[in-house]
């Protein structure tokens, strides 16, 4: 039995052990004054700095915010409603990150830094970058349109640091006049011999990759692939439970190996489940002067009987010839039903100012046809039509 002192003693120790544990815990989490920028196109805000927290709210791609602290891989962020809560800090940089621009034709983005490292995306001539960090010669970085990796700090310019840009105007006016006026043009056209055991992130250098577009049957055409839906939207789901926007990017992928071994320049608007604004598809065509733009998608519908290809034109003049001509060699080569190309008012071909064309290959709510074009086969067959396609509608060019 306790006796009333005992009793008393226990108590104070009680009251003192409380500030105590919550001492230990706020320790845990580190207070900062940093602002970071959303990478992400949508970046759930949870209550508690986990996975399980409940969502408190949404951020969009390019928003910033002010950390509040830090705890382990999570930032607690003050949202615009003055709301306060955690982040996952892989989908957040800080929004005073070194800015450059990739100053080659075609750059290799890597998963590591180093030349060995798999081959996770693409950026090209003009791509800006903000760099979030530097290891031997090799920058992390992400793009304007999201893409994420390492890539060779050979092949890119480093912007001024803010303070010094009004000391270097006339010189930096000279880079924003377009890209004959780039001052490492010398550079790009060099001859590879200068260091020839030295290892890089460009697929082919830069006179090598304009010479093999040029020996191809499509040599000079630059071909904007689009893969359908991407990330948070998952676009239809198949009989089997696959998402579209799976067999979108696995098609866009299939028929990009192959025009790329036939000589074209070709340029994905995104090689990973990454969502990609319909408009800013749409405006990496009208940038890069796309000779052709062409979107995947796989149908669906209520009526599990339907089956067959279509694709869409927006301005008859500009995108029929294309798009006709290119259903017809798919419709060819997959041996499915051709249900004819007609007209649709869809963002990434209404905003398109370069031939362009959406196609539907084939319904995921037909049994049959799903166990078809769910094949590597079919996407194989797939990339074999557009390429034939390209070559007819360019012959008349």
């Amino acid at each position: 039995m306790l006796t009333a002192k005992m009793k008393k003693l226990l108590t104070v120790l009680s009251v003192t052990a409380i500030p105590l544990v919550g001492m230990n815990q706020t320790a845990l989490a580190k207070t900062t004054t940093e602002k970071v920028t959303v990478t992400a196109s949508y970046l759930n805000v949870r209550e508690s700095p986990d996975i399980s927290g409940k969502v408190k709210g949404i951020v969009h791609k390019g928003e910033s915010y002010k950390v509040i602290q830090k705890k382990n891989n999570w930032d607690q962020i003050k949202l615009k409603n003055n709301q306060i809560g955690w982040a996952s800090h892989a989908y957040l940089a800080p929004t005073n990150h070194i800015g450059a621009t990739v100053k080659v034709d075609f750059l290799n983005v890597r998963q590591g830094p180093n030349i060995s490292s798999p081959v996770i995306g693409k950026l090209y001539w003009g791509a800006k970058i903000k760099i979030q960090a530097e290891q031997a010669g090799w920058a992390k970085m992400v793009s304007s349109t999201g893409v994420t990796g390492w890539v060779s700090e050979i092949y890119i310019t480093k912007d001024a640091p803010e303070k010094d840009k009004h000391q270097t105007q006339p010189a930096a006016s000279k880079t924003t006049t377009g890209k004959k006026a780039a001052p490492n043009q010398d550079k790009k056209n060099s001859s590879p011999s200068t260091k020839p055991s030295q290892t890089s992130t460009v697929q082919m250098k830069t006179e090598s990759f304009k010479t093999a577009t040029n020996q191809g049957p499509l040599g000079g055409k630059t071909i904007v692939l689009d893969p359908g839906h991407g990330g948070v939207d998952i676009g239809a789901t198949s009989i089997t439970g696959t998402h579209e926007k799976t067999l979108t990017l696995e098609t866009a992928k299939a028929v990009e190996k192959k025009l790329l071994d036939e000589g074209a320049n070709v340029i994905m608007t995104r090689t990973n489940d990454t969502y990609i604004p319909l408009e800013e598809r749409a405006r990496l065509s009208n940038r890069n002067g796309a000779d052709a733009f062409i979107s995947f998608h796989y149908n669906w519908i209520q009526d599990s009987s339907v089956s067959g290809l279509t694709d869409f034109y927006f301005q008859k003049s500009r995108d029929n010839e294309l798009a006709s001509k290119i259903l017809n060699e798919v419709v060819k080569t997959t041996k499915l039903n051709n249900v004819g190309t007609r007209y649709n008012n869809l963002s990434v071909l209404r905003n398109n100012s370069q031939p362009s064309t959406l196609i539907e290959l084939g319904f995921l709510s037909n049994k049959k046809e799903d166990d078809i074009v769910e094949s590597d086969n079919f996407r194989e067959n797939v990339a074999e039509g557009v390429y034939s396609g390209l070559l007819d509608y360019f012959s008349n060019k």
